[in-house]
């Protein structure tokens, strides 16, 4: 590859994930039209990077081709469809997380649980912090479990859970979530699948749960 084609890719690479952060964050709103003009003002780039940019989020599923670009809208079909195959995916890699950590990826996860537990003290505390941490809490795991498709679906499928989360489950779980995850932590260094799966299998319900409590009605005040 030369060099300029190299510094496209990388570009595009770029914009693709900054993008794709603020639309996580809700920086742009489901159903919100994206223009390729108003992107390449807005992230001081051209308009060629930014098309491909948009391509990448819409074979993730962020973006919908649709008169347009449009940010991809959040409904209770779609978050059911994305946390069955999440849950699986969580599920699978916390069992070969636990059957393949060593002192090192162990070492990882145990600074990532302490970062979690001292925002719990920090007084200007901001919840994306938390959630970048969850975030990194999960990526280490499937990292840990050895399995590079397996990795990469689920860092997908967590992504697109991720905009359900800040949205409507999060905000009012952070101290329990922190606990599931040392919980989780825990059976991983017992070496127990069994244990490992059911501490994630509870984990992954009880955000569930918060998020259907609360999505009908995040919904409807988007709508209005």
């Amino acid at each position: 590859m030369s060099r300029q084609k190299n510094y496209k890719k990388n570009v595009s690479y770029s914009l693709y994930e900054s993008i794709k952060l603020d639309i996580l964050n809700l920086k742009f709103k489901p159903g919100e039209t994206l223009l390729e003009s108003d992107l390449a003002s807005r992230y001081y780039a051209s308009r060629t990077p930014v098309r491909e940019a948009l391509q990448l989020l819409k074979i993730e599923g962020f973006i919908e081709l649709n008169n347009g670009y449009k940010i991809s809208n959040l409904s209770l079909n779609s978050y059911m469809m994305i946390y069955q195959l999440r849950e699986n995916l969580e599920l699978m890699a916390v069992k070969l997380a636990t059957l393949n950590w060593d002192d090192d990826t162990i070492n990882l996860l145990e600074n990532n649980v302490y970062k979690q537990k001292n925002l719990i003290y920090m007084k200007d505390y901001e919840p994306k912090i938390f959630l970048k941490l969850d975030r990194e809490f999960h990526y280490i795991l499937a990292d840990i479990s050895g399995n590079c498709y397996l990795k990469r679906e689920l860092i997908k499928y967590y992504d697109l859970y991720y905009r359900y989360n800040y949205f409507c489950g999060f905000k009012t779980r952070k101290d329990y979530a922190i606990i599931e995850h040392e919980n989780i932590l825990t059976m991983l260094k017992s070496r127990n699948v069994n244990l490992a799966e059911n501490q994630m299998k509870d984990h992954m319900s009880n955000v569930h749960n918060q998020i259907i409590i609360n999505l009908a009605n995040k919904l409807s005040e988007l709508n209005k």
